[in-house]
């Protein structure tokens, strides 16, 4: 495989800056990261971007990313993102999820789950073959998670997500590991759609059937303004990441079984009240019979 070319990228705004654009849609940019290559900080020689064409055939992803079904969420911009998740996911309180557990995903569509773990092979490869330095890094981070709970056993990332002609605001990608993430594009009849790193001024041109492999933990970034030129037309980013509360996760079997006792307990929890109220009821009722006047407060 032969060495992608060196470009050098310079730095517009500082960290503090570019935070501060944080939440703000990113207005309509034309390209100006065309080329395909590795991008470097000019100042410190740091990799930001590795920018090339999708290192197989996408005959499979697309198939998988065709037959997956969406939902649609509104965010506080009032734009729609809609999207898929797919890999593995942590546990969630707030919706009774008690166990680090794969996405419905997995089990609603296996063979798109399947194609998206040999993505995630083929992505991992590319990155480590061009730079092999930043892989190593990652890998080490990855490793803080245990091997059931990666993509394959030894996938940089756990997680990822379908986004389908999605425009998204300058973000970081906050609960992920500080590692690279690497993203896939499939397009076809679509204007506009270009990634942005603002500290750099950074359009990335998302061609379709190339990738984009960068520290989205790190940079901030956001999607400009899109625009259908046929009825048919579509972009699609396929995110691979390393989701940092995935490192928390026991082995699955442990996972499950905490699930379930948790599970007991908020059912019994809820039995205790219920018994509870039908004990004051009756105890109301008893008073009321025997002549005691009730009085509502």
């Amino acid at each position: 495989m032969s060495q992608l070319p060196i470009h050098t990228l310079d730095r517009v705004m500082t960290d503090k800056e570019a935070s501060s654009v944080v939440g703000d849609m990113v207005t309509w940019r034309e390209p100006n990261v065309d080329e395909a290559g590795i991008y470097r900080d000019s100042e410190t020689g740091e990799a930001v971007l590795l920018y090339a064409p999708y290192p197989a055939k996408t005959t499979e992803l697309r198939r998988a990313v065709f037959s997956t079904e969406y939902g649609a969420t509104l965010r506080a911009t009032g734009t729609r993102n809609v999207s898929r998740v797919f890999g593995f996911t942590t546990r969630n309180v707030m919706t009774q999820k008690e166990a680090c557990r794969p996405t419905s995903y997995s089990y609603e569509n296996p063979d798109a789950q399947r194609t998206m773990n040999a993505t995630a092979t083929v992505l991992g490869e590319y990155l480590r073959d061009q730079l092999p330095e930043v892989y190593e890094a990652d890998y080490q981070q990855a490793e803080a998670v245990l091997p059931e709970w990666r993509m394959t056993d030894d996938s940089l990332w756990t997680s990822g997500v379908i986004n389908q002609s999605s425009q998204l605001p300058y973000h970081r990608d906050g609960s992920n590991f500080d590692t690279w993430s690497a993203m896939p594009i499939l397009r076809r009849g679509m204007d506009g759609g270009h990634l942005h790193l603002p500290e750099f001024d950074a359009t990335l041109n998302c061609r379709d059937g190339w990738a984009v492999w960068f520290n989205g933990y790190r940079y901030v970034h956001g999607v400009t303004p899109m625009q259908s030129r046929q009825s048919d037309g579509y972009r699609y980013t396929i995110v691979f990441y390393a989701k940092r509360g995935m490192k928390d996760c026991h082995t699955y079997a442990v996972e499950i079984g905490e699930a379930r006792k948790k599970r007991k307990a908020r059912e019994m929890a809820m039995v205790g009240e219920d018994l509870t109220a039908v004990k004051n009821k009756l105890s109301s009722e008893t008073l009321l019979s025997n002549g005691v006047v009730k009085i509502e407060k």
